[in-house]
């Protein structure tokens, strides 16, 4: 006969972490410690706390003094407040994913939702979550009992841990029905769901299937009515006592599970009871020392080199020298969507690591990809160890961040460690090639975080040291007179920064011409070589003033240094006043020549005389070198004309008597007429 055993038989986390509490309460020697009901659907269990001292109680009021224990299954937040208000201490044992499920009804009860639970009415653990949104839960058991009459504007939909998934599913669907808003959440404890989806999996291989369990316990009836389905020949038992050996007789395969209150030693005595004992079963002590001596060298993670005995397009079957071969699926083998027969020959020999002693069928399940996983996982933690740089490519993004292949494995990359600037939309850098550090790598967890933000701000304070290094050394070799050269890197209104080497150089629209410009813009242009020269230098501030007309000598020096007053210039008319004309001797020096300078004559207006473009023969009366002013004359290098006279026309005559007494007596005489 063969004794299947599920793994996941008997206490599931949260019965384990309860029991632990009053076991660690009573070593502590507390003498008077109650239970909120039974502290699990486990009758010799209860029996057994009882002879310790552990009494069970309904309410808080029972418990005068000593020590109250909240069960896994839970309680509402009103008796919570209640023995907080006694003043009674309290062991809360309740199961951390009952607990998360009270959190959650109380969150959406505050937000007005209605509260669905899915689950049995009569049960503790239900009866718990309904405290927790003041009992004021609709509790549904089948997809019949959905409230349709009713209608809520917001739904929550929550279920039992114990609740079979099927059933679950069922009844969200009917919701969703009428509900179509409604948030469901799936709180089955996941504990729950692989002893129910093992026990239905033993059960189809099984000859006999035995559940071991409390018959008040609601998840054991679940795994008994599961087991049914694919088993005619189901029993549930509380002890070994209420086996029948007598019905196993003709059963080659027996299929075993416990609900999630059964203790390990009620399992041991039933499997006991079938077997005799352990030993019985491997008399030939070669057998047993081979059969240990084969066990202790595989296990799971254990990694062998299994020979191909078969293969077909989703299974590769191997001799791995074991009791039992191994099994390697196409998903264990590659994620590539490849034909098995046609990749792999009898006789290959493949590395894999062992995932799974017994699937069941008593065969050993293996897997190919993990042993790359693990390689994978070696090969990352090493370069997190060595801070080793690595390139990948964003192939996704997800909330909060991305998933980037780094092809040795995949890393996560939180959204604010891929650049020093917020990237608002992830999606547009998918597909982008990325480089970077694993920030933190846990094993545990399978967790490894991934940044490219830390190499770009080592590679900017690098950069950064290098640019003030090379700005140091160059303004330390610039002194007031150096003549620098460079591009024109920007055009201001005030002048232009000029690109010297490592620094931008600044030239004020002043000191760009000897002339007036109007804009710095109509001399040069972006990107023009021009050469200056330094005439102030701030070496804290990195800062270079510089002259571009001190290159060439000041107009009025070279003029000063050719004429002198008197000389004689051509000169080229550059624009008319009503008070003369001025005029070009030399670039960037005019003089003026005044409407009197024009000519002998008198000269009405400027324009008459002379226009703008023409060109003349002048000559300098009068240099003023303290305003630099330049006076001109035309009619100076003409020849004044002769003033003609009249005939008979008295010019003068000695005679005459033009004393001034004459001259007024004239005057009387002519008024007195």
């Amino acid at each position: 006969m063969k004794i299947i055993l599920a793994e996941s038989a008997g206490y599931c986390f949260g019965v384990n972490q309860a029991m632990k509490k009053v076991e660690d309460a009573l070593e502590k020697g507390t003498d008077k410690i109650y239970t909120l009901g039974p502290l699990i659907h486990n009758r010799q269990v209860t029996d057994k706390l009882e002879k310790q001292g552990v009494k069970i109680i309904n309410d808080v009021k029972s418990a005068a003094d000593g020590i109250i224990t909240v069960r896994s299954h839970g309680v509402g937040e009103d008796i919570i407040r209640q023995i907080a208000e006694s003043g009674i201490e309290l062991i809360d044992a309740t199961c951390p994913y009952v607990k998360k499920i009270h959190n959650k009804v109380r969150q959406y009860h505050q937000m007005d939702y209605k509260i669905f639970i899915v689950g049995d009415s009569a049960h503790p653990e239900v009866i718990g979550i309904n405290g927790w949104c003041d009992y004021t839960a609709e509790v549904i058991n089948d997809k019949n009992s959905v409230p349709i009459d009713r209608k809520y504007d917001k739904i929550c939909v929550v279920a039992q841990t114990t609740m079979n998934r099927g059933i679950f599913e069922e009844i969200s669907e009917e919701i969703k029905k009428s509900y179509p808003e409604a948030i469901i959440l799936n709180t089955i404890c996941n504990a729950t769901k692989t002893r129910q989806e093992e026990t239905a999996n033993i059960a189809k291989i099984s000859d006999c299937m035995v559940i071991v369990g409390g018959r008040h316990s609601s998840n054991t009836k679940k795994l008994a009515d599961i087991a049914g389905m694919y088993c005619e020949n189901t029993i549930h038992i509380e002890t070994s006592d209420e086996l029948n050996v007598d019905i196993l007789k003709d059963c080659e395969t027996v299929g075993i599970t416990a609900g999630a209150s059964t203790p390990h030693w009620i399992i041991k005595e039933v499997i006991n009871k079938m077997t005799k004992s352990f030993e019985e079963m491997l008399k030939d002590s070669e057998m047993e020392a081979s059969y240990e001596e084969t066990f202790r060298k595989l296990g799971k993670g254990s990694i062998v080199a299994g020979k191909v005995i078969g293969v077909n397009k989703n299974e590769i079957y191997l001799n791995i020298n074991y009791k039992a071969d191994a099994i390697l699926s196409k998903n264990e083998y590659t994620d590539e969507d490849i034909d098995l027969t046609e990749a792999v020959k009898v006789d290959d020999e493949i590395e894999v690591m062992v995932t799974n002693l017994n699937d069941g069928n008593g065969n050993v399940e293996v897997s190919k990809r993990k042993i790359q996983q693990k390689k994978a996982a070696e090969e990352l933690y090493n370069a997190f160890n060595e801070k080793r740089l690595l390139e990948g490519v964003v192939t996704k993004a997800v909330k909060g961040g991305l998933i980037v292949d780094l092809g040795l494995g995949q890393a996560f990359m939180p959204a604010s460690q891929y650049h020093m600037r917020f990237v608002k939309d992830l999606e547009t850098l998918v597909g982008k090639n990325v480089r970077g550090l694993i920030i933190e790598f846990d094993k545990r967890k399978n967790r490894v975080i991934f940044s490219q933000k830390v190499v770009l701000e080592q590679e900017y304070k690098e950069k950064k040291e290098q640019e003030k290094k090379a700005k140091d050394e160059f303004i330390n070799s610039v002194e007031v007179g150096t003549i620098l050269e460079g591009p024109i890197k920007s055009i201001t209104n005030f002048g232009i920064f000029v690109k010297v080497g490592p620094i931008d150089g600044f030239v004020h629209i002043s000191d760009l011409a000897w002339k007036r410009i109007k804009h710095p813009s109509d001399m040069f242009k972006l990107g023009e070589e021009v050469k200056a020269l330094v005439t102030e230098v701030n070496k804290e501030d990195y800062k270079i003033k510089m002259s571009i007309k001190d290159l060439t000598e000041e107009p009025w020096e070279a003029f000063a240094k050719k004429y002198n007053t008197g000389d004689e210039v051509d000169v080229k008319i550059t624009r008319t006043a009503p008070f003369g004309a001025f005029a070009e001797i030399m670039e960037e020096v005019e003089g003026l020549i005044h409407i009197s300078e024009l000519s002998h004559e008198k000269v009405e207006k400027v324009e008459d005389v002379l226009k703008p473009g023409d060109q003349v023969v002048a000559k300098i009366i009068g240099i003023n070198g303290e305003d630099r002013k330049i006076s001109l004359s035309i009619k100076e290098l003409v020849e004044e004309p002769a003033k003609e006279i009249e005939v008979n026309e008295t010019v003068y005559e000695d005679e005459a008597d033009n004393s001034i007494g004459n001259i007024l007596g004239d005057i009387f005489d002519q008024q007195d007429k």
